[in-house]
């Protein structure tokens, strides 16, 4: 008992003198201010963020070293606070512009220290992100299978956390990787996932770009409209944090969206938006992108001189935009080549503080000599307690690796009931389903079956399993067309949909829908194995059937009854003829002539729509091409030549009526009255597109012209009235002009307002 108090106290007193000799050696190794602790928390916030902010800048302006320095002062900073989490933070940083500059020798040195920086922080947000910054490494070096395996581990750490910005960033990069290996479902599902998390934590850069991804995602697989819709909310985003080179790629994404779904009246307005945004800030590489997709559209459209000009234009900016990126290669040359020499002069730096802080020691030693043995004797206890405490330390982290591996046994123990569960649920679905589910080969080799093939077929799994190929039950008529769509499914590796008639044990025959969808072996890409969902689709088949003839019978009836009204119209015009005929009144001889005009203009919409393939629209051009050979033969005079031009047109049969009447009115007036007596002239009718959706219908005569302060309005005749009813009818606009002859012109949209 007295020994041991006596060493204790021993003990204790030489614990007293190390701490009085260290404090007057302290002087001797270096300046106190290295040792004096930073109290200000705020004051170390905002510099950090400022040198941040500094490193940032000097980072996009391709200035490397700058900015790496800046961020060494930043981790300077942090390891005399202690705080490993942001030295680990900076680091990465570091790491992230080593790999951006392809120095990637430099950046596996630096992983080696956050490596061993995370060994000595229990902070799992800070050991999370050491997982996510190698996950991003061996994404930068293509090395796709560990990049998977580092960030899925960072998720498996982060999941004892709450850092929803970081949960972002991983999926994200998660999303990447799968990309890179062209599995593109996988990658939008964890983009969508890197989206949920930056929506609780705002971070609104990261979701553009997290929405432009899954608009191209999009489009590799063929879905244009979810294309569209994904460019258009990056475009909102990106126009609200004003960032004018990605609104400039939006703009065009958009535009690129919409000519890929037909929308072509919608392609150039996006176009020029980005080309307007991309000129304001001059960057070369989003002009020469903006340009090309221009010239590509103007040939598409037909536009090749507006094309040859956009092709120069490419041409400048693809010279301009080599020259940047050659400069720019330089400049990561020259800032590999300046920052290893900078490492090594640092490494020289140590070596020499090394060996200096050795002489100092000797001296030390040499004027300390007499003290040697006594300091021999505390460094020897000293040592024994430093023992002591690192065996306590590992015991202690013994025992937290043998908890975590009882808790990681208890999770897989949970996750494999789980996965039991979810395959129970799956079979249930399956043997309940009315709807037959197999599992086949690629060889179509049948592997399981549903019980609900009793039903649907009549005969049991154990037959279908023993005897029967999916081909043997289907109908022999319809077998060569389900083989081509089984080859065409295995060539594209896609799901597939089809019809067809199949066999039930009975003998007896029903309409089935087929959907075949492969299971691809993700290490060949090739087609493993296929999972085929058969269901009756009678009754679907006969509903069709039934709106099909429906469909035919009106179609036919609405035919016949223009047949009847244009046979009605063709009636009238018998009766004129024989009540003009038998009148002695050259007036109302006139009269009828022009009412049989008028009844032929509409009698002629009706038989245009009996010949058309449409049943409310005509073609117009055809119908106007018509009726002017109708009037020209009515009058029959030499001395009157007609001439047409009349562009591509169709309208509705609620707009063709009007206008072929206001048009007979016009033309029946200038073969009355534009050339009287033996006068010999021409007659010009042109139809011609104007802008807004409209057309211009112009009838022009070289004739005596109309009489002097002559106005639609103030003419008390029943043309002119006429024409002006149907002029407001229309929605339309007439004007009139009285140079070397008469001239009508009538503007129209091409659809009435309702």
């Amino acid at each position: 008992m007295y020994l041991n108090s006596l060493y204790f106290q021993i003990y204790y007193h030489m614990k007293a003198l190390i701490f009085i000799c260290f404090t007057v050696c302290i002087p001797f190794c270096g300046s106190s201010k290295d040792f004096k602790p930073v109290k200000d928390s705020l004051i170390i916030i905002h510099q950090t963020d400022s040198l941040a902010q500094l490193a940032n800048y000097y980072s996009e302006n391709e200035q490397y070293e700058k900015s790496l320095q800046q961020m060494y002062k930043c981790i300077e900073i942090f390891q005399q606070t202690g705080d490993i989490s942001k030295q680990i933070f900076y680091y990465g940083r570091v790491i992230g512009l080593f790999i951006s500059i392809r120095n990637y020798e430099l950046a596996e040195k630096y992983l080696g220290i956050i490596s061993e920086l995370a060994t000595k922080t229990s902070d799992l947000s800070a050991k999370t992100r050491v997982f996510y910054i190698y996950g991003n490494y061996y994404l930068a070096i293509k090395d796709y299978d560990l990049a998977l395996r580092s960030l899925y581990f960072s998720i498996a750490v982060l999941s004892k956390t709450r850092n929803l910005k970081l949960e972002g960033f991983i999926f994200k990069s998660l999303g990447d990787v799968y990309v890179q290996k062209k599995q593109y479902d996988l990658a939008a599902y964890l983009y969508k996932k890197a989206i949920t998390a930056f929506s609780d934590e705002p971070n609104l850069l990261e979701l553009s770009v997290l929405y432009t991804r899954i608009a191209h995602i999009s489009y590799r697989l063929g879905n244009y409209r979810q294309n569209l819709a994904f460019n258009k909310k990056a475009l909102v985003i990106r126009k609200k944090i004003g960032k004018p080179d990605l609104v400039s790629s939006s703009y065009l994404n958009v535009g690129e969206a919409y000519w890929l779904l037909g929308r072509d009246d919608l392609v150039l307005p996006y176009y020029n938006k980005s080309l307007e945004v991309a000129l304001g800030i001059n960057q070369a590489l989003y002009q020469e992108v903006v340009y090309r997709l221009l010239k590509d559209y103007a040939i598409y459209e037909g536009r090749y001189k507006d094309a040859y000009d956009y092709f120069q234009k490419c041409v400048e900016y693809k010279i301009k935009l080599s020259l940047e990126k050659n400069r720019s290669e330089t400049l990561i040359l020259e800032a590999n080549q300046s920052i290893n020499e900078s490492e090594t002069q640092n490494e020289l730096t140590k070596q020499k503080i090394l060996i200096q802080n050795l002489q100092i020691k000797n001296r030390k030693i040499q004027t300390l000599g007499f003290e040697a043995t006594f300091l021999g004797f505390l460094t020897l206890i000293f040592v024994i307690d430093l023992l002591t405490r690192s065996n306590q330390r590992r015991k202690h982290r013994f025992n937290e690796l043998n908890e975590q591996l009882v808790q990681e046994i208890k999770d897989n123990i949970e996750a494999k009931n789980l996965l039991q569960q979810s395959e129970e649920l799956h079979r249930f679905l399956a043997e309940n389903t009315t709807d037959s589910i197999s599992l086949l080969k690629a060889d179509l080799s049948r592997l399981y079956i549903s019980n609900s093939c009793e039903k649907l077929y009549g005969f049991t799994v154990e037959e279908i399993m023993k005897n029967k190929s999916p081909l043997d039950l289907v109908e022999t008529s319809f077998q060569a067309n389900v083989n081509q769509k089984i080859i065409e499914m295995l060539h594209l590796k896609k799901p597939i949909r089809y019809y067809y008639k199949a066999i039930r044990k009975n003998g007896s025959s029903f309409w089935a829908e087929a959907i075949l969808n492969p299971i691809l072996d993700l290490s060949t890409g090739s087609v493993e194995e296929i999972i085929t969902v058969v269901r009756d689709f009678s009754e679907n088949k006969r509903f069709e059937e039934e709106l099909s003839e429906n469909a035919r019978q009106k179609e036919f009836l609405l035919r016949e009854i223009h047949n009847r009204v244009k046979n009605n119209f063709a009636i009238l015009g018998s009766l004129m003829d024989m009540l003009r005929d038998e009148a002695s009144d050259l007036k109302l001889s006139s009269s009828l002539t022009d009412l049989k005009l008028r009844i032929r203009t509409m009698s002629l919409v009706h038989e245009q729509l009996y010949k058309s393939q449409e049943i409310n629209t005509i073609p117009f051009d055809t119908y106007l091409q018509h009726l002017c050979l109708i009037i020209s033969n009515s009058f029959s005079d030499n001395r009157i030549e007609i001439i047409t031009e009349i562009s591509e047109c169709t309208l509705s049969i609620e707009m063709t009526l009007p206008v072929g009447l206001i048009i007979n009115e016009l033309l029946t007036n200038a073969y009355k009255y534009a050339f009287p007596g033996s006068l010999s002239g021409i007659i010009t009718v042109s139809l011609l597109p104007a802008e807004n959706e409209k057309y211009c219908i112009s009838v022009c005569d070289n004739g005596i012209g109309l009489p002097e302060n002559f106005t639609m309005e103030n003419s008390a005749t029943m043309g002119s009235k006429i024409i002006s009813l149907l002029v407001q009818q229309v929605e339309g606009k007439l004007s009139v002009s009285n140079e070397n002859g008469a001239c009508f012109h009538l503007e129209f949209p091409t659809n009435m307002k309702k």
